[in-house]
């Protein structure tokens, strides 16, 4: 009988989302679903039904655009779907996460973030009751980490199901 094998989660570094970005998120979602969808409805049936007069030129601008449209309407409901299971995720960390400590172990510098905010890679080792002991790396903002060495010990939240954490600044000596 073959061994059943269970793997364990690659650990995630979350940024929290609070109730208000959430609720942001899901509603410029909520807009461009909306807007989407109503436009390419309309392009659609200004083609079929050859108002505006020039139904050749016409139907080619308004599938094109339709399509575009549809597209926007797709990228609102993925913002939804993303802001809502983001949420979530903060919300699971919350209730179950563990409190614990990583070790730095590296700090290397790394290429600015897309906002041309500069970042450092930390290599952490996470461990704590209740999940197995792992490394991770990750890029993190210089303003808040950049003073982190080698042996420093940052604050992190752990969910020991999924091995999503919250890395916290160290406090100040």
């Amino acid at each position: 009988m073959p061994a059943i094998v269970v793997e364990t989660p690659e650990p995630v570094l979350m940024e929290p989302k609070g109730p208000v970005i959430t609720a942001i998120a899901c509603t410029v979602g909520a807009v461009l679903t909306l807007a989407g969808v109503v436009g390419a409805g309309f392009c659609v049936v200004r083609a079929v039904t050859g108002a505006g007069g020039t139904r050749g030129g016409w139907v080619w601008v308004a599938v094109g655009l339709a399509l575009v449209l549809l597209i926007v309407a797709w990228t609102g409901f993925s913002t939804i779907v993303n802001a809502r299971d983001e949420r979530a995720a903060t919300l699971q960390l919350e209730a179950v996460g563990v409190d614990t400590t990583a070790l730095v172990l590296s700090v290397a510098s790394a290429r600015a973030s897309a906002d041309d905010h500069p970042q450092v890679r930390l290599l952490l080792r996470v461990t704590g009751p209740g999940f197995e002991t792992f490394e991770s790396s990750h890029e993190v903002s210089a303003f808040e980490f950049g003073r982190s060495a080698q042996g420093t010990r940052l604050p992190v939240r752990v969910n020991p199901n999924t091995r999503a954490f919250v890395l916290r600044r160290a406090p100040a000596p």
